[in-house]
This record gives structure tokens, C-alpha cells and sequence, in this order.
């Protein structure tokens, strides 16, 4: 099963990325992102020459390779993509909410595939979704002339990606639920992802078939004590919870694939059809969570 995960530089300067795509038997997608974003939240800056050195040290690993974007300057993000390519990371350029139409036109002119960013903020609620489609939908209209595909950063809202062929999507809200005390299930049937309160028989009940597919059993998941902080079984339960949550998202892949089947970008190493899922790795608390794709349970369920 090849797992595809998304590093950023903020996060992972210091990781020895190579022992991680080991770790998963060497079958990995491996997306690099500066984490910009991340860093501009805790006050940290992202130098160019050092963001393209560690591009370089991990060359042979990517599959993809974002661009270091400044939200609400798109006039440095292009500085920082010609940087980057002169210094030799043939990285994608980023396109952000609220810039002009005509830098989406000149980039898919020029890029079979670009990476549309700051949304985050306008995929929750209803309301905000809305103009947000529209957003999304010029910005597909552009691209289909170009023949481009995007990478929707942060983009894993069901209802807006089963509706748009996005070449590929990446998140890391199967993370929130050791935070939140849920679990996210991946329901094909309804294509939407259900986030189901443990410890309430009421909610899980009706979900019972779907626990088991993420590999929890329900049976436990309802109990008082279940992934409760100090019980000696928390620590493994908090594994179990996250791992379900990454499965859901693997799961939403392979619903997403065969409901839009996007042929890949003409780049080395893009040769599956998306929509492609990558998985944020925060750090290295994630591991263990994301090792659990490996399991029997994951195979069967795709």
C-alpha cells in the first residue's frame, strides 16, 4: 500500500527523512512543503537558501515539491518560486485566495500543476463555503485551458472535493480527533466523513460497521474509560483513534480516485491517478499513528 505523506520544512528540518520512508517499507509519496504557513502562526522565518538546501539533501525522495509561499504577497511568492528554480528545486508555484486572476492565468500558462492556497479559513460552515466554490470554480475554468491540475492545500472538505477534480489534496484533520475525543470514519456510501463521538453508545451504535472498518471495535470505543488520560490502555487507544482517523482520509482517497480519476501532470514521478490524499505530518507523534495504514484492517477496507 503506498502511503503519501506531506513534510514540511518548518516541522522537519532536522528529520531524517530517509529512516521515515523506510519505516514504511520505501513505498511512499513523499510531498515537500515549506510549512509557511506554520511558521508565520509561531513567528518563525523560512530563508530561501535554506529551504532549497533541504530540498536538495532529500531530492531523490519527492514526488512533489511546493514553492515558498507568502500568503497576501503574491509578488514575493513569485520572487521566492524563481529563487527556488534558479537554485534548482523545480518546485510548484502557489496561487492564494484573493489575488488577482490574471497571476492564476499566467501560472497555469506556464505549470501543468499549481497548488491553490489559503483557504482554510473559508472551507468551514456553509456560509463560507459557498463563495469559496465559486472561487474554486473560476479557478478550474482557468486551468482547464491550460490543461493544469491543482493540489488543494488544507482542502479535505467532502463536499467541496467530491465536486471538483482536484489532481491531488492534502490534510491533517486525522489528527483531531485524539484532541477532540471522536473519531473520523470515511462513510463511501454517503461520501462524507462522519465524526462520531466515543464514549456515547447513541452516536456510535448506528456507526458500528464503520468503526470496525477503521479498525476500532465499538464494543470499546463507548466505554467510560476509553482513551482516557492515565489508564494504562490510553496510550495505545490514542494510537488506535489516530490511526482510524489517517484510514478514513486513505479511504476518502480511493472514493475520490474513482469518482473523478485525474490523470496525472506530465512531471517525474506523478504517475498515479488522483485525486490523490497526502497526509500532514506534524511531527514525529504521528508516526506511530500513521504506521497503523499498514495493518491488514487498511488492505481489506480499500
Amino acid at each position: 500500500m503506498r502511503v503519501r505523506l506531506l513534510v514540511s520544512y518548518h516541522y522537519h528540518r532536522g528529520t531524517d527523512l530517509a529512516e521515515l520512508v523506510d519505516s514504511f517499507g520505501g513505498d511512499v509519496d513523499l510531498f515537500a512543503d515549506s510549512g509557511a504557513y506554520s511558521a508565520a502562526t509561531t513567528g518563525a522565518t523560512i530563508r530561501v537558501a535554506e529551504y532549497a538546501a533541504w530540498l536538495r539533501d532529500w531530492a531523490p525522495l519527492w514526488t512533489v515539491r511546493a514553492g515558498l509561499d507568502v500568503i497576501g504577497d503574491h509578488e514575493a511568492t513569485a520572487r521566492n518560486t524563481e529563487a527556488l528554480r534558479a537554485a534548482g528545486a523545480d518546485v510548484m508555484p502557489v496561487f492564494h485566495v484573493g489575488e488577482p486572476w490574471s497571476v492564476l492565468e499566467t501560472l497555469c500558462a506556464a505549470n501543468r500543476y499549481v497548488a491553490l492556497g489559503g483557504m482554510a479559513l473559508h472551507a468551514v460552515g456553509a456560509s463560507k463555503q459557498k463563495p469559496l466554490m465559486r472561487w474554486l470554480v473560476r479557478c478550474f475554468r482557468i486551468a482547464a485551458e491550460h490543461g493544469t491540475r491543482f493540489h488543494g492545500f488544507g482542502m479535505t472538505s467532502a463536499q467541496l472535493v467530491k465536486n471538483l477534480p482536484f489532481y491531488s489534496v492534502d490534510s491533517s484533520s486525522y489528527t483531531l480527533g485524539i484532541r477532540w475525543g471522536l473519531a473520523y470514519l470515511w462513510n463511501a456510501h454517503a461520501f462524507r466523513m462522519e465524526s462520531v463521538l466515543f464514549r456515547n453508545a447513541d452516536e456510535v451504535r448506528p456507526h458500528a460497521e464503520l468503526f470496525r472498518a477503521h479498525g476500532l471495535d465499538p464494543a470499546a470505543v463507548v466505554r467510560p474509560d476509553f482513551m482516557r488520560a492515565g489508564t494504562p490502555t490510553f496510550a495505545e487507544q490514542r494510537v488506535a483513534v489516530g490511526a482510524a482517523g489517517a484510514r478514513a482520509y486513505a479511504l476518502m482517497e480511493h472514493s475520490l480516485t474513482a469518482r473523478h480519476r485525474v490523470t496525472p501532470p506530465p512531471l517525474p514521478r506523478c504517475d498515479d491517478t488522483g485525486t490523490k490524499v497526502y497526509l500532514a505530518v506534524g511531527g514525529d507523534s504521528d508516526r506511530p499513528l500513521l504506521l497503523r495504514l499498514l495493518d491488514p484492517v487498511a488492505e481489506v477496507t480499500r
